[in-house]
């Protein structure tokens, strides 16, 4: 059986049954989770504000709706352009601290610095909290979700993950699974990442990259003697990994770190999830620079690759994806499982007789999705080039068959298509890997 290259996005774990209080972890749900954040600041006492200020700014302004990762992206900017927006008498005097842009440019808003600064660490702990608050329960209840568990454990060893979604349900689920973290002599704490250990994968494990990060990352916590061997090895941001989000929420709690700074001198937040406007920049830190390269690896020698839940909001994924076609042409073999709101209630079209007639009633909602701009540019590009078709229209009329559930196979026979989400997917499971490995 082949290996798969296999993206997890968020949609895959909205099916998941929660415990009560949970919230799903929706980028909806999480953009009004952090605007709902009542804080102050712990020096001046003053409200902070910030965070729905800047919400209500873009939304009058910016062309589209202002989920978290923008929010994120502007309070980054701001920190970011601070010095020399408000301390132009104390110009840093190093690249790192200077944006180039910054005195082509001024702020159009006031706002209070320290504010933006602890309006950060709040979004990241609320971010953090949401994703702990499915993945403790899922953890320590082997019970729930048997659905989502058969389904990873069912193509066991064989799966080359990349997880965007900062949870570790997927690694907890499988009984072996190659991260590339590994332990530390004299330091039992946390454990830092060895490439080797990930490019050799010396027992066939399914491999786990957690891309943007994960709720057990955090700083090194060396002990004196520890340090002085490992820091000629590691960057002084890279990220290791610990045991717990519990620990890792208890030692981010009124930690501070300096910032690293991207190309053009911006600096930006380096913490355990990676999450804003700036991802590629923050690649550059472990483990993440060597997740990014084992998945150019991982496409270049599998032509199977399968996509749950993915939204295709990343360009730096996106267009290693979309270089299946130019690699393997007819020989890709591509399942996308994603949810698709066809503006109709699933009793609608059970309603229908099966066989043609509702099928030719699925692909017309599909297409009036598609007419309607209800799927991005970055996905429709996605289904062109999978389905060799030369517009959004007809990549979706380009399948032998049309299910709202099921699978539907594209006329060239390289992409097999859901649209009604992951659990109802992977009732099909056996057909996706019979199909992944044709």
């Amino acid at each position: 059986m082949k290996r798969i290259t296999t993206i997890v996005g968020a949609g895959a774990v909205l099916d998941l049954d929660l415990p009560q209080g949970a919230m799903w972890p929706s980028t909806g749900n999480i953009t009004d989770a952090i605007r709902g954040i009542k804080k102050k600041n712990v020096l001046s006492g003053k409200d902070i504000v910030e965070i729905e200020e800047i919400y209500q700014i873009l939304l009058r302004e910016y062309p589209t709706f202002p989920h978290f990762e923008i929010i994120f992206h502007v309070l980054e900017m701001l920190v970011a352009y601070s010095w020399v927006w408000q301390y132009p008498t104390k110009m840093p005097k190093t690249t790192k601290l200077f944006p180039v842009f910054a005195s082509f440019t001024a702020p159009k808003w006031l706002y209070d610095e320290d504010n933006v600064k602890q309006a950060l660490d709040y979004v990241l702990l609320t971010i953090m909290d949401i994703v702990n608050g499915y993945n403790d329960p899922y953890l320590k209840n082997e019970k729930t979700n048997i659905w989502y568990r058969d389904f990873w454990r069912s193509y066991e060893g064989n799966w080359d993950l990349f997880n965007l979604n900062y949870d570790t349900t997927i690694e907890h689920t499988l009984t072996n699974c190659e991260d590339g973290f590994d332990d530390i002599p004299d330091q039992p704490e946390f454990q830092h990442f060895v490439p080797q250990k990930l490019w050799e994968n010396k027992y066939g494990a399914s491999t786990m990259s957690h891309l943007h990060g994960c709720i057990e990352y955090f700083d090194c916590r060396y002990k004196e003697e520890v340090y002085k061997r490992e820091f000629v090895k590691y960057g002084f941001h890279d990220l290791y990994k610990y045991p717990s989000y519990d620990k890792v929420r208890g030692m981010y709690m009124g930690s501070s770190k300096s910032k690293p700074s991207n190309q053009a001198g911006e600096q930006f937040i380096n913490t355990p999830i990676i999450t804003g406007l700036l991802k590629t920049d923050k690649l550059n830190i472990l483990p993440f620079a060597f997740y990014h390269t084992h998945l150019y690896n991982c496409v270049m020698r599998n032509n199977s690759l399968l996509v749950v839940g993915y939204s295709f909001g990343d360009l730096y994924i996106n267009q290693v994806l979309e270089r299946m076609d130019l690699i393997y042409g007819n020989e890709k073999r591509i399942v996308l499982i994603d949810y698709w709101n066809l503006l109709v209630d699933d009793n609608v079209i059970n309603g229908i007789p099966e066989g043609e007639e509702r099928g030719a009633y699925v692909k017309e909602m599909m297409i009036q999705k598609v007419l309607g701009d209800e799927i991005s540019d970055s996905l429709g590009t996605f289904l062109c080039r999978m389905t060799g078709s030369g517009d959004f229209r007809e990549a979706i009329s380009s399948f032998v068959n049309y299910d709202r559930t099921g699978p539907m196979i594209s006329n060239n026979g390289c992409l097999m298509l859901f649209v009604g989400g992951f659990k109802k997917a992977s009732v099909y499971k056996n057909e996706i890997y019979e199909f992944l490995n044709s």
